[in-house]
């Protein structure tokens, strides 16, 4: 069987010229002549395009024709064809589907007695978890009843004892106020006895202090007359002395004076004694 379409066959003969003339040719289409010859070789090769264009579509009309020709001479045949087998197909249908139908039945049956049978057992499970849940469900509030007592009776003995030893904490504390208010009068009476004794001790050293300081005053003022008196006689002494020098110089100046004068010669020995004695 050829596939080959004798209204193809002219374009088909002119695509190797075509190919041996164009194929390997580049056109310089940057200039006029190129862009020239470029647009010619394109239209010489459409020009056998839109020509195979046509055959195609010409072809293909003639085989669509042809098919519709082809399915209606077929379905003629056939509607004879059909008159003879779908009797008998409908006569092996009948038996079939009752064969089938029978065996759907069996199936259905079978289905049924299954899920009965599992519906019972999911029964007889659900009847078991349910009384299992409610032995639990017994049990958890049994437990739970328990631990509320066991936790009542823990919060009872929490509070007796938190009572038994906020208690204690008060007689403790007062015992301890009352040692301590005692402690603190003791303390009292004893910083009352010491600040007596203080006060005692600091008036017998005031005292003494005053005695010690009126004795120093009272031998400061002996002192001060003794050295006073001593002064006053120093002083008398002094004045005493300073007349008897003064005295003492008038002689010695009348000595001076009259040294060589022969009939005082001796009273001016004497003079000389005594002044030698009062200088010193």
């Amino acid at each position: 069987m050829t596939t080959e379409i004798v209204s193809y066959s002219a374009t088909e003969a002119a695509v190797a010229g075509l190919a041996a003339k164009y194929a390997k040719v580049v056109f310089d289409v940057t200039k006029p002549e190129g862009m020239a010859d470029a647009k010619s070789a394109y239209k010489e090769i459409n020009t056998h395009s839109i020509t195979l264009e046509a055959a195609r579509k010409k072809e293909k009309a003639e085989s669509l024709a042809y098919g519709r020709k082809v399915d209606a001479e077929a379905e003629r045949i056939a509607v004879q064809l059909d008159a003879l087998r779908l009797p008998i197909k409908a006569m092996i249908e009948t038996e079939t589907k009752r064969e089938e139908r029978e065996r759907e039945e069996k199936v259905q049956a079978e289905i049924a007695r299954l899920a009965g049978e599992e519906k019972a057992r999911k029964d007889a499970e659900e009847a078991k978890l349910a009384a299992d849940r409610a032995e639990i469900a017994r049990r958890q509030e049994e437990v739970a009843k328990a631990e509320r007592e066991s936790r009542e009776r823990r919060e009872a003995e929490e509070r007796e004892s938190r009572r038994k030893i906020e208690e204690q904490e008060r007689e403790a504390r007062a015992k301890q106020e009352a040692l301590d208010r005692e402690a603190k009068a003791k303390r009292d009476a004893e910083e009352a006895v010491l600040n007596a004794e203080r006060d005692r001790v600091a008036a017998a050293a005031r005292e003494v202090e005053e005695r010690e300081r009126a004795a120093r005053q009272a031998e400061e003022d002996r002192q001060r007359k003794e050295r006073e008196a001593q002064e006053a006689v120093a002083r008398e002494a002094l004045r005493k002395k300073n007349e008897s020098l003064d005295g003492w110089a008038i002689l010695s100046n009348f000595v001076k004076r009259y040294a060589k004068v022969e009939e005082f010669d001796g009273v001016v020995a004497d003079l000389n004694k005594h002044l030698k004695k009062a200088k010193r």
